[in-house]
């Protein structure tokens, strides 16, 4: 019975999407078309959220939210430079920003195979132990599924904003995941200590280069703390813009060129539009918008 509650308080979102939100609907719907699964975790993200933030309408939130965003992406477009990217000086509610998070995993293509890609990472770590480090925490739904690995891998979880970590612990605790998380503040990005290089067995950056003043160095540092044969996953948004953006990626080339220059090998990539129609068979083709996705390695 709790599962067909959960199907119907879906199927009521799409429902309001499509009076509401022409355009928000359209990318839900194409979700479900190509990835049944996305009904399933769309409900279960929904419950939680309600069970988050009683009384608040959390699906009104996700679309006042997408909406903001469109409109700050209507201006970059019309004059797309770093400067454009972000709205530094807008009053960001968290609460509707952790929230948005949360619902666009199951309701845009791009955010869902962003976090198909890091399952299907998270499933190439076959070895039994090993160390793996999450630089800004997210959701928490990253840590969920980095939750799935054997008992022998230790997680780490940084981010230098204490609310987001403790969103992420609500998150866990809710889906029942106990498994140990070592909770921290700041990844020394800029040049990482002895203690950390070579430390790593995999690590995620994901959703996060695209807030850094200086991502390339970024990217160096995680060659330099990676074991030989470590793995990282990065991800890249490529003309997205919103409030904390604050480096442009305008194309494919610019990212696959940032992780060469940074020393790393690329592994295997994906391409996923932004966009509310099914992707083209050939992604790249005309590609403007979206999220490059990487697995990296030291050269």
């Amino acid at each position: 019975m709790a599962e067909n509650v959960s199907l119907d308080r879906y199927q009521r979102t799409l429902d309001r999407l499509e009076r509401e939100d022409r355009r928000l609907a359209m990318a839900a719907a194409v979700v479900e078309m190509m990835y049944p699964e996305a009904a399933s975790l769309a409900a279960a993200l929904l419950e939680y959220a309600e069970h988050r933030y009683p009384g608040r309408d959390v699906v009104g939130i996700y679309i006042d939210r997408a909406r903001a965003l469109a409109a700050l992406q209507e201006r970059f477009e019309q004059d797309p430079r770093a400067e454009t990217l972000a709205d530094p000086g807008a009053s960001i509610d968290r609460d509707a920003y952790k929230l948005a998070l949360l619902l666009s995993i199951p309701l845009t293509n791009h955010r869902f195979e962003i976090m198909q890609q890091l399952d299907a990472f998270l499933a190439g770590l076959t070895a039994a132990s090993g160390r793996i480090v999450s630089i800004g925490t997210g959701t928490g739904y990253e840590l969920r599924r980095m939750g799935a690995l054997p008992a022998g891998w230790t997680i780490e979880s940084y981010d230098i904003d204490e609310t987001v970590q403790a969103e992420a612990k609500h998150f866990l605790d809710y889906f029942g995941v106990s498994r140990p998380i070592e909770w921290r503040r700041e990844f020394p990005l800029a040049s990482p200590p002895a203690a950390f290089r070579q430390r790593y067995d995999a690590m995620v950056l994901c959703e996060l280069l695209e807030h850094l003043s200086d991502p390339a160095a970024a990217l160096a540092t995680v060659g330099a703390c990676l074991t030989g044969e470590g793995r990282a996953f990065v991800t890249m948004a490529i003309n997205i813009a919103q409030e904390d953006h604050i480096y442009l990626y305008p194309d494919l080339a610019a990212c696959r060129d940032q992780i060469r220059d940074a020393g790393l090998r690329t592994i295997s990539e994906w391409v996923t539009p932004q966009t509310t129609l099914p992707p083209p068979a050939d992604r790249e083709r005309g590609f403007r918008k979206g999220n490059y996705v990487a697995v990296v390695s030291r050269r």
